[in-house]
């Protein structure tokens, strides 16, 4: 891990910038300070900014509806959800017919994909953020991984912070599940490192030239490393300071407190 000032040495040469959103830009509906005039530099500076969510309980015109409403002057260009990758595979693979574990608002983008929502001999199972999940779903969903069917997520983070502290995520749906039927799903979100390579790849942009901040470890950290991404974890979110330094696996390049904290650095 490396210095605030060694950060400053290295941030001016990026060529782009990924931020995760739940516990790095914002807590519930609460925007971390300095955010606001951090787009607006990089948007001065014209260097490409993206934010990256796991965070699946909202359909991609609902997290731009939020994010502008927080007055961050942003567009779909601007945005990476779990979701994007798992429709282009369920694409990809000519599914039509899927059973979905997800809010109503996941479900409506779906449906205007042209994905037809059933629990009638579906031809795949895709597991989201279901902030709407019951018993009945669990259970329905339980005898069809046992029946064989295809199993896909979105992703599998274990908890999603929120201003009164933390809430069951994906992973901790999933988990469930694997108690009952001993399978686990094919995962799309992070820490896949295509979420971000493929922008990359589309921006013809060398990782070694992009910059990736988020607050946790198995996920953010993990697929900036996977990707070849300079990492920077902030301590705003999920992770602290101890469970940085017990973590054998995944060091983050950086260490800041929050976003704000390099707010002056690309003033410069």
């Amino acid at each position: 891990m490396s210095s605030i000032n060694e950060l400053s040495s290295i941030l001016g040469k990026k060529k782009v910038f990924f931020f995760d959103l739940d516990g790095t830009i914002y807590l519930g509906n609460k925007l971390f300070k300095g955010v606001r005039e951090l787009i607006e530099i990089l948007h001065e500076k014209e260097l490409p900014f993206f934010f990256l969510s796991n965070n699946s309980s909202k359909s991609t015109s609902d997290y731009i509806k939020k994010l502008n409403d927080l007055n961050l002057n942003v567009t779909i260009n601007n945005l990476i959800l779990s979701q994007h990758p798992t429709i282009e595979y369920l694409r990809s693979k000519n599914y039509k017919r899927v059973y979905l574990l997800g809010t109503e608002s996941l479900k409506l983008e779906f449906q205007q994909e042209g994905f037809t929502l059933t629990d009638i001999n579906p031809e795949i199972v895709v597991l989201a953020f279901d902030q709407d999940l019951t018993y009945d779903k669990l259970v329905k969903t339980s005898y069809m991984l046992q029946g064989d069917l295809p199993y896909v997520a979105t992703h599998l983070d274990n908890r999603c912070p929120t201003e009164k502290g933390y809430i069951p995520d994906a992973g901790g749906i999933a988990a469930l599940l694997f108690k009952a039927t001993e399978r686990m799903p094919k995962v799309f979100g992070k820490p896949n490192k295509e979420m971000i390579l493929f922008k990359l790849r589309e921006l013809d942009i060398e990782p070694r030239d992009a910059i990736l901040f988020g607050d946790r470890l198995y996920t953010d950290i993990k697929m900036g490393h996977e990707a070849g991404i300079i990492t920077c974890c902030v301590l705003s979110g999920e992770t602290n300071i101890e469970m940085i330094e017990k973590n054998q696996s995944y060091q983050p390049d950086f260490i800041i407190n929050g976003i704000w904290d390099i707010l002056e650095i690309l003033k410069k």
